[in-house]
């Protein structure tokens, strides 16, 4: 029997810096809605431009997740 999957054909996101970095590079949302927090949240059409905008934002320092903040995170976790 061949299950068939879901597949969302959108990405979506909460964080304001990636719309606000889609909307400098050229891609528009295809829609917005408030979700049941408040929380306005982003659709987008998945495409390779997509993705490269994303990467080029994520490659950015200031997205840049420190190894030892987040050692040091699971440390003081541990020791509760």
């Amino acid at each position: 029997m061949a299950r068939e999957k879901d597949w969302d054909m959108e990405y979506s996101t909460s964080f304001l810096d990636e719309m606000i970095w889609l909307k400098r590079h050229g891609i528009r949302y295809t829609w917005v809605y408030t979700n049941e927090y408040g929380i306005s949240v982003w659709r987008y059409k998945k495409e390779k431009r997509l993705w490269d905008a994303l990467s080029s934002m994520y490659s950015n320092k200031k997205y840049e997740v420190r190894e030892t903040n987040y050692e040091n995170k699971l440390e003081c976790q541990n020791k509760k």
